[in-house]
């Protein structure tokens, strides 16, 4: 850790620390940096942010791209250059954080990173729907979600396969993260239960879900902009 103002929100780290520690480094102050990459918790910040890894959270908070505000790296002709800065308004310069976010490397080595902070929720749960075994689009289900004054941490749909990886069943389901304060969080659980039967699950099968590709001899992802899916 080379610096980190609570206050301020704000944490500066080498580039080889694991975000297990980060999470340890923040959660003594309440507070945490949203970005949940699939794989090993142990991955470093400096790999999270050049291969633009994300998670479920990136739902709600984004992509590294969004929590990152200053960088460090060295280039082929081992000049150190350093971009952006240590506060969350920062207009200075040109935005060379982001263009070595998911950069692979290819720019430069990054070697300290400076990213934005989030204070923990007060409640934090977890909920899961299960869907029809013969539904195989949940489209509708999705669509009446998306209609309701709902604004989950995140929200993913996994298989049978991956349900009964998680010991949710084996039916498809859809698993939602609902954070804030009691208030905002018990008005959403009222909603959801309007729209499907929901169930309660622990917090760590985030973290199951995460770990499910680290044994996987490869991983194929397809992306595009939400309307298309």
């Amino acid at each position: 850790m080379v610096d980190y103002t609570p206050g301020d929100l704000t944490l500066t780290v080498r580039a080889g620390t694991p975000l297990s520690e980060i999470e340890r480094i923040t959660g003594e102050h309440g507070q945490w940096l949203p970005l949940d990459p699939y794989g090993d918790p142990d991955g470093t910040i400096g790999a999270t942010i050049a291969t633009a890894s994300s998670g479920p959270l990136a739902t709600a908070f984004g992509t590294p791209r969004d929590l990152l505000l200053g960088i460090e790296f060295v280039t082929g002709r081992g000049e150190v250059i350093r971009a952006g800065g240590k506060v969350v308004k920062n207009v200075a310069g040109f935005d060379l954080s982001r263009l070595l976010t998911g950069s692979w490397g290819t720019l430069g080595v990054i070697t300290e990173a400076t990213v934005r902070l989030y204070g923990r929720p007060r409640a934090d749960r977890t909920l899961a729907v299960r869907l029809p075994r013969n539904q195989a689009d949940p489209s509708d289900f999705l669509a009446r979600l998306d209609a309701a004054p709902i604004a989950p941490f995140a929200l993913e749909v996994v298989s049978a396969s991956i349900a009964r990886a998680l010991g949710l069943g084996d039916q498809p389901a859809c698993l939602i993260r609902l954070g804030g304060n009691s208030a905002a969080v018990d008005f959403q659980l009222i909603t959801l239960s309007r729209l499907a039967r929901t169930d309660e699950v622990e917090s760590r099968v985030w973290d199951s879900l995460r770990a499910l590709e680290a044994d996987a001899d490869f991983v194929i992802r397809l992306s595009g902009l939400p309307a298309s899916v």
